[in-house]
């Protein structure tokens, strides 16, 4: 089996040497053809972006699109379309407004006043003014307008209003008979009205005083769906809640704060939080390019790699665009957590850039001074391709992986991140790649680093050959300092302790989520949900139970809604104390005589016109068709209260089942209300993100392992991978960032992330042709450590300004991310080493070398083959380069200049390459 396996490694890390080689030749020949080619592809794709689409609504983004919650509600929109939207407001006393608080006659009276404003205000649309009289939504054609408020106890009279006493306010809310809503009919809520409620003693039910005072405005809304933004829009309204948020807001001298809330409020501040933190994407950017351009060339005027830098970034900045352009004329949308994907592609496409850069640098003086760029770029991505491709290759996998979940946000988002490190790796090995080859060909001409057009003297010498402090850390430093047993026994106990106590912190984290996470901080949605939760929640959800199309004049049918309704009222997850009130029932007692068969329909049309008109917004009726009809029903109950996300999960499938069990045979009954679609998603995030997690990490192991050869090897990357996830976690859990969508969408990201931080030090150490494991390690860390490391720095600098971030997204993406790459870069370029120092398997020459002569594995460490520092053959450079391909006979092979050579060999820090091949 291993040697199968070697053989299948062998034929695929040959034909992707030959292949990049061949690669590396084309491009370093012709590099102006290819930046151009690449460049007009990726402009022909960007014209997708013609297609692209935004997408807001949660229940498109995060709840599986077969389940049954998106059904019901696909039935409730058609039979109870979006009438009304309103406007809610929470006023709260000043701690001097008297003894009786909110319900201080002054206190009333300027409620009225802000009342009034609301009323009189006109709204803009289409083309004229529109009052609130046309705007108000009514439950019936000649009802009064629908207002919640302590205010309709009075009817909205102004003049009684005005006149009223403190006195006579608290004696109106103590009436002794049930409080009655002369405005909207039935029971007067008070609950719902007044918030912070004080009784005159502990067993007392007078009321002496409250907090706070809330508001509901309902108007008449006609939504439609708008593509550029991603919402159900309603232009009309959106002007309404401008103005209603505009009067409450503006500061009222008879409360401490007034606090207001309507959908569009909430969908306009969680769109800002994103939008105004985009810049920090502009900065970023400019982060990472000062950062490249510092470590890629030494700091000179011909060394120097500043448009070497600036087009690493452009062709990561041409990746992100062919993902979002391709991904949009596939029709896929742009959703809220998408605004991550250009710092994730940065990371990624920086990584690679910086190992083929390193793998230049690192060639030897002589294969720079006998051979032309083209065949120099070969070598180099022969080398380096193999490396970048497996993480490309991982990153990519795991990404198709997230892409086959049941989540629509999160598939569309694997999608574009997929595509970006598609296009992101591609772009690397030729965009990138001919530019290296440019920069290699200006270096031979001694033109200038900066102004290229300009020709240095034959006399210039450069003054300095600084610059790799990078790499002289490794070598000096840190390379040295994991040679040390009581420092690689440090390195596993701190690991192994950090892992334990991660393990244990991710058995402890809470799955929860909030869409007011998403609202910046100093919002003022959030500070209507600080005020509104002190005062006016109780943790309770309100929901209602439908009923479709059924035969109600049919005594069988109406013993179902009779049942029905005793399945919902004894589920031990709906409230006792607040009753279920059913039209049904309220029919039935009406008339008093049988509502069954021909009687039916004019009893309930004698019921809505009367007392029952309350509940004409639970009917889907038609009273004046020929015959009526009455196409959907429903009746509301309330939960109890609820503590966390494991209660809301139990209550959903508690009350579901319940009204799902009473119709059959084609009739429906269910279980509805806005909050069941967070609930669905709370119910499948965590396995959805376990599964994609192991998914994700099986395919680690399987890419790693046909592309290294080594199961070891295979599973010490799998085992870095698995570390850094855990400790991630942790960090979450004691961040507190708790499971859900986005941290979920966070954390699959990762595992691409984490894996590039071992996986290069893995290939290499299997590449490397030194004698010893500590050899091997060595100069793993010194070849392609600092490529590692320059890696993960430059994903920490595009994401580092997060951190001052408002929005929730870019916040959580900053938090997991920091934990992702500090633990990675520990995991890669510390544990990984040390175990593989300790347990590391043999390189493939040297078992290529055991095979030959017979030897076993106990000879494996006393096989030896000549090798130069950087672990590759002496004096066979890349012997394998394919015979078949000419070396281009239009450029001549350089020789090492002067100016070079005065600089001596081997400099001061042990770096045996000439200054000019850097």
């Amino acid at each position: 089996m291993v040697n199968v396996l070697k053989n299948v490694s062998n034929s695929i890390n040959a034909g992707l040497e030959t292949a990049f080689y061949r690669l590396g030749v084309f491009v370093g020949t012709y590099p102006r053809r290819v930046l151009a080619g690449t460049t007009f592809v990726c402009a022909l794709f960007l014209l997708g972006l013609m297609r692209f689409q935004q997408e807001s609504r949660l229940e498109k983004l995060w709840v599986p699109q077969d389940s049954d919650v998106i059904r019901n509600q696909d039935f409730v929109k058609q039979n109870y379309p979006a009438v009304f939207e309103q406007g809610i407001m929470v006023a709260v006393k000043l701690p001097s407004g008297g003894d009786a608080g909110a319900l201080e006659a002054a206190n009333i009276k300027q409620l009225y006043q802000i009342h009034t404003e609301i009323l009189n205000s006109l709204t803009v649309y289409d083309g004229r003014n529109w009052t609130w009289d046309e705007l108000a939504y009514r439950r019936s054609s000649s009802g009064n307008p629908w207002i919640s408020s302590i205010l309709a106890l009075w009817e909205f009279d102004g003049n009684v209003i005005n006149n009223l006493t403190t006195d006579d306010i608290l004696a109106k809310v103590n009436e002794p008979n049930t409080l009655m809503d002369p405005w909207n009919g039935g029971v007067f809520e008070l609950n719902s009205s007044l918030g912070g409620i004080r009784f005159s003693g502990p067993n007392s039910t007078m009321i002496v005083s409250a907090e706070a005072a809330r508001t509901f405005h309902r108007i008449i809304a006609n939504y439609s769906f708008d593509s550029g933004s991603g919402e159900e829009v309603d232009a009309r309204f959106e002007d309404w809640a401008k103005k209603f948020h505009s009067i409450g807001l503006r500061g009222w001298s008879m409360f401490r704060e007034v606090t207001v809330f309507s959908q569009f409020g909430l969908s306009e501040e969680a769109g800002k939080a994103i939008q105004g933190d985009i810049q920090l994407l502009s900065a970023g950017y400019i982060l990472i390019l000062a950062y490249v351009i510092l470590n890629l060339g030494r700091y000179n005027r011909l060394q120097h790699k500043v448009w070497l830098s600036i087009s690493g970034i452009i062709s990561t900045g041409l990746a992100i665009g062919v993902s979002f352009g391709l991904c949009s004329a596939f029709g896929l949308f742009y959703g809220p957590v998408h605004s991550v994907l250009p710092f994730l592609l940065l990371g990624i496409g920086v990584d690679d850039m910086f190992v083929i850069v390193q793998v230049w640098s690192e060639m030897s003086n002589e294969e720079h001074t006998t051979h032309t760029v083209p065949e120099r770029l070969g070598i180099c991505l022969k080398r380096a391709g193999v490396s970048v491709t497996v993480t490309s290759i991982t990153d990519l996998v795991a990404f198709l992986i997230g892409a086959a979940t049941i989540l629509p946000a999160l598939r569309s988002f694997c999608i574009y991140a997929g595509i970006g490190v598609l296009f992101d790796f591609l772009l690397q090995v030729t965009f990138f790649a001919a530019t290296v080859a440019l920069d290699a060909e200006r270096i031979d001409q001694r033109r200038d680093a900066c102004l290229f057009c300009m020709r240095l003297s034959d006399d210039w010498r450069p003054f300095s050959i600084e610059g790799r402090w990078l790499y002289r850390y490794f070598k000096n430093y840190h390379v040295k300092m994991l040679r040390k047993m009581p420092v690689k026994i440090g390195v596993l106990l701190s690991t192994l302790i950090v892992g334990a106590f991660s393990i244990y912190a991710a058995t402890q984290i809470e799955i929860f989520f909030d869409f007011f996470s998403f609202l910046p901080s100093g919002s003022y949605i959030l500070d209507y949900d600080r005020v509104s939760d002190k005062y006016f929640a109780d943790g309770r959800v309100r929901f209602d139970v439908y009923v479709g199309n059924v035969d109600y004049t049919s005594p069988s049918t109406q013993g179902k809604l009779d049942i029905l309704l005793n399945n919902t009222r004894s589920d031990p997850y709906v409230s006792t104390s607040i009753g279920v009130e059913s039209w049904f029932e309220g029919l039935r007692t009406f008339n008093d005589t049988n509502v069954t068969g021909s009687n039916f329909y004019p009893s309930l049309n004698n019921y809505l016109a009367g007392p029952g008109a309350r509940f004409g917004s639970k009917l889907n009726y038609s009273g004046t068709a020929s015959p009526p009809a009455l196409l959907a029903s429903s009746f509301q109950a309330t939960l109890v209260k609820l503590v966390n996300t494991q209660d809301n999960i139990k209550a959903l499938d508690s009350v579901t089942a319940a009204a799902a069990q009473t119709f059959d045979n084609g009739q429906r009954s269910f279980a509805y209300s806005r909050f069941f679609l967070g609930w669905t998603t709370d119910k499948v995030i965590d396995q959805e993100l376990v599964r994609n997690l192991l998914l994700a990490m099986a395919a680690v192991c399987i890419v790693t392992l046909l592309l290294i050869a080594n199961i070891v090897s295979s599973l010490c990357v799998l085992t870095c991978v698995i570390l850094t996830v855990v400790d991630a976690v942790m960090v979450m859990h004691y961040w507190d960032v708790t499971i859900n969508t986005v941290s979920s969408v966070v954390l699959i990201l990762s595992v691409g992330l984490a894996v590039d931080y071992s996986a290069h030090i893995a290939h290499f150490f299997m590449t490397c042709h030194l004698k010893t494991r500590q050899e091997r390690v060595d100069a793993s860390l010194t070849n392609v450590g600092v490529a590692v490391f320059s890696g993960g720095f430059s994903t920490f600098l595009a994401f580092v300004l997060l951190a001052l971030s408002s929005s929730y997204v870019f916040t959580v993406f900053f938090r997991v991310n920091l934990a992702v790459v500090i633990f990675g870069l520990w995991h890669g370029l510390v544990f990984l080493p040390t175990v593989l120092s300790l347990i590391g398997p043999a390189s493939h020459a040297e078992l290529k070398i055991a095979d030959i002569g017979g030897k076993g594995d106990a000879e494996l460490d006393t096989v030896k083959k000549p090798a130069g520092e950087n672990g590759l053959p002496v004096g066979s450079s890349d012997p394998a380069e394919p015979k078949s391909l000419p070396s281009p006979t239009s450029l001549t092979r350089p020789k090492t200049p002067a100016w070079a050579e005065s600089l001596g060999g081997p400099g001061d820090d042990g770096d045996e390459r000439t200054p000019q091949l850097v």
